[in-house]
């Protein structure tokens, strides 16, 4: 015992005397720097903390060294006492520099480009070569060959003095890159409720070499594919699953991985009794309908998540309760049922505070803020959040429009509409030379979005031997700051008789009102048009004064038709550029009259519904309906020639675009009669190409025909097509497209059977 005692003693006196003199300063008298031959003395003292004058302890000078050592420039630093007077001491510095760098040499990299591994180093010359530097580089290019494959690579790293500068060494890199490792087989152990073959199915970056793939090995998707894995259990009822261990291991060649994997299952649960607490706005009955299980159904972690975070978290945040939240708590019992407690805390609702619109550079923002459909001190609602992004995109003005939501407190909301501005107005000037028409060319402008006010203005003028055209419009569609448009149209038309078989002089005019409706729901639309036109034809080919269709020619020129047309448009489309969603529906009735000035009476009805459906990937399903009829009004009624139903062609003229046949379509011969009954199907499969700009191929079949009257219409007596194309969107020009199209039912002038290909090009029109 006594021994212990003074051993304690001893310890005691140790450590008091080892505090003393850590405690106990000296006084510098001087301070001497040795073996810097680049970096400066002064900076070394300064770094140091130690100058001439100043009072030191032994814990000063050991926070010195490491103040050197932080400045990773030396590989030995010694402080040293060279002398001790009465009243101080002087000291040495010692210090041995690291080498600098004269230049990098690299042999035997071939999988890596010299490129690529400069990029990596970042070297320069005169840099200081510490064991650290280089160990950094040499794992940044070593993880620069495992994502290309080579995980047995090996780098080794030497110095040599240069032959130049004593103080400067060369870095060569000595590359040993091995073979390729490509993973032969992926092998589970421990499954019993899934095969190898499934399990291997869940890795989905992470594959077995094949002679027609490789299977590089990467560590990082390795890691994901583990999650998958065990997603892939969670998924389908297994939920104590998990990944115990894993093996890594490789051939005698190094050039083939093998991949032992154990799991553990566990035993597969079902969805039990969901119970719910805290929910005073929603129903149970409510909250049940947004799950995708029912009771007895496997346990599925995917299914529960969005339950809980897509659906009804989706309920309440279009409500406005933006911090809702339903936590459940699973409950496991012995039949291996996991009943649900949904413990939901509604919060408050949040009120929209203010919004603000950003990014117009052009537009006025008035003209963005009328097309809102939320407003501030308005209920917080998503639905209708999006409604308004999309009712300003539909204004087609902004190529994106990114809404955001900041809250602001516990009850309110800011909104933000963020916007790009894109190229809304068009122009063109184009001239060319045909053997038909000669110099032909067109003229135009059109604003759509006219000082940034939102009012269209256009004018065209086309021009070649045989045609000539003019038009000028304009629109304004929110008159009075109401969603009410108003339009006026005025054109002029000049045809030779050289390609269509006769002379036409149109001239004539409209004036439009529109007005936004509420019912049936707000996409619908309503547009009521007056329109006057004086048009003549004359000068009839021969082929016209022999088959003289619909009594063109023994027509008494010219005609004025002087009519109302009604237009009922829904339109639920999710852009007004190739859309990816929703549809659009057009109701559009005629009704011309001599009451109302003219010398015609027709009535003519055509419908026409566009429907687009995402499919899978990016893929999206178009279709498309149309019908028509029209028929004179009373015993002597006259309907001008150019007013019935014409199909065929690229729709560029008067007929309705019908791909893989001419301009118009016609019964066996050169001359097209028109038809009093029109029927049209459409089903496209579009393939996006690019976003910006805009491109989409496509897929399509079309059957098409017009009839003499509705009696002789006949839905099972269609012209058909088949065929490619494209479509692209150029800013300042417009929509263009081809299409190429093989026409099943097409004839030769003696009305033989004649089906080809044909070529067609789109101006202006997405669908």
């Amino acid at each position: 015992m006594r021994i212990y005692t003074r051993l304690l003693i001893i310890l005691l006196l140790f450590a008091s005397a080892t505090v003393m003199a850590q405690r106990r300063t000296v006084t510098l008298l001087g301070v001497a720097v040795e073996g810097n031959e680049t970096t400066d003395a002064n900076m070394i003292r300064l770094s140091a903390g130690l100058a001439p004058g100043t009072e030191v302890s032994g814990e000063g000078f050991q926070d010195a060294v490491r103040q050197l050592w932080r400045l990773n420039l030396f590989s030995d630093i010694d402080i040293v006492i060279d002398r001790e007077i009465a009243t101080g001491v002087y000291i040495i510095i010692r210090v041995q520099e690291y080498p600098r760098l004269e230049k990098v040499e690299l042999l035997g990299n071939k999988k890596l480009k010299k490129d690529e591994i400069e990029d990596i180093l970042t070297f320069y010359g005169g840099q200081v070569v510490s064991p650290g530097l280089l160990s950094r580089a040499k794992n940044q290019i070593l993880e620069k060959y495992k994502e290309k494959g080579y995980l047995l690579a090996d780098i080794d790293v030497e110095q040599f003095p240069s032959p130049v500068d004593s103080q400067r060494v060369i870095v060569r890199f000595n590359f040993s890159e091995g073979e390729k490792v490509q993973v032969k087989r992926v092998d589970f152990y421990g499954n019993s409720a899934f095969d190898d073959g499934k399990l291997r199915k869940q890795f989905k970056e992470i594959k077995e070499d094949r002679w027609w793939r490789g299977a590089d090995f990467d560590q990082d998707k390795y890691r994901k594919d583990l999650e998958n894995l065990v997603s892939f259990y969670l998924n389908n009822g297994y939920r104590d699953a998990e990944v115990l261990r894993d093996s890594l291991y490789y051939n005698a060649k190094h050039d083939e991985m093998y991949i032992d994997i154990w799991v553990f299952e566990g035993p597969q649960y079902q969805f039990g009794d969901v119970t719910w607490e805290g929910n005073q706005l929603f129903t149970e009955e409510e909250l049940v309908s947004q799950l995708s299980f029912i009771k007895g159904d496997i346990y599925s972690k995917e299914k529960l998540d969005e339950a809980v975070y897509k659906k009804i978290g989706s309920l309440y945040y279009d409500r406005g309760y933006i911090y809702a939240t339903a936590a459940p708590r699973e409950v496991l019992d012995a039949e291996h049922e996991i009943d649900l407690h949904f413990m939901i805390s509604e919060g408050t609702q949040a009120k929209i505070n203010d919004i603000r619109i950003v990014g117009n550079t052009k537009t006025n923002e008035k003209v963005i803020r009328r097309e809102l459909r939320v407003f501030p001190g308005q209920t917080f609602n998503r639905a209708l959040l999006e409604r308004s992004q999309r009712d300003v995109y539909m204004l087609n003005y902004f190529g994106n429009i990114e809404p955001s939501v900041i809250p602001v407190g516990e009850d309110k909301v800011d909104l933000v509409f963020k916007v790009e501005e894109k190229s809304t107005d068009t122009a063109n000037m184009s001239a060319g030379w045909s053997e038909r028409d000669r110099l032909i060319g067109q003229v135009g402008v059109a604003m759509a979005n006219f000082l940034g006010n939102g009012q269209t203005i256009s004018a065209d003028a086309n021009f070649g031997r045989y045609y000539k055209s003019y038009s000028l419009n304009f629109s304004e569609p929110w008159l009075l700051d109401s969603p009410t448009l108003v339009g006026v149209s005025l054109y002029s038309i000049r045809r030779e008789p050289y390609y269509v078989g006769y002379r036409q002089v149109s001239d004539g005019g409209s004036v439009r009102f529109g007005r936004r409706l509420r019912w049936p729901d707000n996409f619908f639309r309503g547009d009521w048009i007056y329109q006057l036109d004086r048009t003549s034809l004359s000068n009839f080919s021969s082929y016209y004064q022999t088959y003289n269709p619909n009594g063109v020619v023994t027509e008494d020129w010219p005609l004025i038709s002087s009519g109302f047309t009604q237009i009922i448009n829904r339109n639920s489309l999710d852009r007004p550029e190739f859309p990816t969603a929703g549809s659009e529906f057009t109701l559009t009735t005629e009704l011309v009259g001599t009451v109302m000035g003219g010398n015609v009476d027709f009535h003519k009805h055509t419908l026409r519904i566009d429907w687009f459906t995402p499919a899978l990937w990016k893929l999206v399903f178009y279709t498309s309906f149309q019908a028509g009829y029209m028929e004179g009004l009373g015993k002597d009624a006259k309907i001008p020639y150019l007013e019935y139903y014409f199909m065929g062609g690229d729709g560029l003229s008067r007929a309705n675009p019908l791909r893989g046949y001419e301009d118009p379509l016609s019964g066996g011969t050169v001359i097209a009669e028109g038809g009093k009954a029109m029927l049209k199907y459409t089903a496209e499969l579009r393939i996006p190409i690019a976003p910006n700009p805009t491109i989409f191929g496509l897929l399509f079949a079309e059957a098409g025909n017009t009839w003499p009257d509705f009696k002789r219409a006949d839905p099972f007596s269609m012209k058909r097509s088949v065929g490619i194309g494209a479509r692209v969107y150029m800013p300042m020009v417009g929509i263009i497209g081809f299409d190429y199209g093989y026409g099943f039912d097409r004839v030769d002038q003696n009305g033989n059977p004649d089906p080809k290909w044909k070529m067609h090009f789109v101006f202006g029109r997405s669908f």
